[in-house]
């Protein structure tokens, strides 16, 4: 039975990947305005939890989808600032 050496640092079948050594500060991904838009979003889903509640067939329904299906995607999607504002260097120094 053959022996199994370890590679060598060096060696070809490294992964390639390597982490950055400099040092770079931790920008968090989400921000206190995308904290305020959840609450909001999710008082919407609960007003529309209790519209169900009282039975409405048309407005629980559309508080619900709003909340779940265009809420909640624009809080993941929206990066914090609206377009247009800041200049293109500010925008690209945020990218990792």
């Amino acid at each position: 039975m053959a022996k199994r050496t370890q590679p060598e640092p060096g060696s070809s079948r490294s992964s390639g990947r390597r982490r950055a050594t400099g040092t770079q500060t931790y920008v968090p991904p989400f921000r206190g305005s995308h904290y305020r838009l959840l609450a909001i979003v999710l008082g919407v889903i609960l007003a529309g939890f209790i519209a169900l509640a009282y039975e409405s067939i048309t407005l629980a329904p559309l508080l619900m989808v709003s909340g779940y299906c265009v809420g909640i995607p624009v809080i993941l999607i929206w990066r914090g600032r609206l377009p247009g504002t800041g200049s293109a260097n500010d925008r690209e120094s945020r990218r990792p």
